[in-house]
């Protein structure tokens, strides 16, 4: 079953469009959204919480139209905004107390075990916490909300890898159970390359890529050499150059040759080259 389906989401400002978004994001599994600055990422998602109307297309949640199921849809998803959605001069001890008579599985003996595991302070301003601290009060405040859909942009941007990998254990731990779905927006793909089991890409609002990861880093190899001969060049994607010589992803896995390594690419790779597209 599909935890999300977006069927022909359109959003027009004018100076950009999500244009025509149609994808199922597979219950079970975690989705990874990559794609520039400006692609369309937290649009499709803030449409996706209700935050941004459409002007047209629909999204089923669980199977659910909103409109029908309002009061459940919104007691089984959350989500994680690249900023908090709350007043950071506010204590958590009091920020709790709202989340808790807000959602009716609020789960409180989860919220204080992880922010004791966390050493996150109930009773210290949201201002005074690091910008890591704030993350992982972030995610905490939306797992502890019960939900079966988890949907997070940009969550692990601008903290150190000690907080990141904390965030990832988080989200593993809650994918442990198989009916939940995340939607997962981030520029730092090394993350997907732990957790991800889906890759979806948006470039100018439109979706580019929808792949599963295996498939993806099966399909491709990443190819590094000293010169490009015609056939590197009829199958190169994003080729890149330095001094060192070329770089580029191909889904010839039978280039070799003396000078010529190749390997299995990242999803940062993929990114890359991707979006390079055919070049040079």
């Amino acid at each position: 079953m599909d935890g999300l389906q977006i069927n022909g989401l359109t959003v027009d400002f004018g100076r950009f469009k999500l244009d025509n978004v149609n994808l199922n994001i597979k219950s079970g599994c975690v989705t990874g959204l990559v794609g520039r600055n400006g692609a369309g990422k937290s649009t499709l998602i803030k449409t996706i919480m209700r935050q941004q109307d459409p002007n047209s297309g629909s999204v089923l949640y669980n199977g659910l139209k909103f409109a029908e199921h309002e009061l459940e849809i919104l007691n089984s998803i959350a989500c994680v905004f690249d900023t908090p959605n709350f007043n950071t001069f506010a204590k958590p001890k009091n920020i709790v107390k709202l989340y808790k008579a807000s959602f009716k599985n609020f789960d409180m003996e989860m919220y204080n075990r992880l922010m004791i595991k966390f050493n996150l302070p109930n009773d210290l301003k949201i201002n005074k916490y690091s910008y890591g601290m704030q993350k992982k009060y972030n995610i905490i405040l939306a797992l502890c909300q019960r939900p079966q859909i988890l949907i997070l942009d940009e969550p692990t941007s601008g903290i150190d890898p000690y907080d990141r990998n904390e965030i990832v254990g988080l989200i593993q731990e809650f994918m442990m159970d198989e009916n939940h779905t995340v939607l997962f927006s981030t520029h730092i793909t090394e993350d997907l390359d732990k957790i991800a089991d889906y890759i979806v890409m948006l470039e100018d609002g439109k979706v580019t890529l929808d792949e599963d990861k295996l498939v993806l880093t099966e399909r491709y190899r990443l190819i590094q050499c000293a010169e490009m001969t015609e056939r590197m060049r009829a199958s190169a994607i994003g080729i890149q150059k330095s001094m060192f010589g070329y770089t580029f992803l191909t889904s010839d896995k039978e280039l070799e040759g003396e000078g010529i390594q190749s390997k299995v690419p990242t999803v940062e790779e993929m990114f890359i080259h991707m979006l390079g597209g055919r070049n040079m």
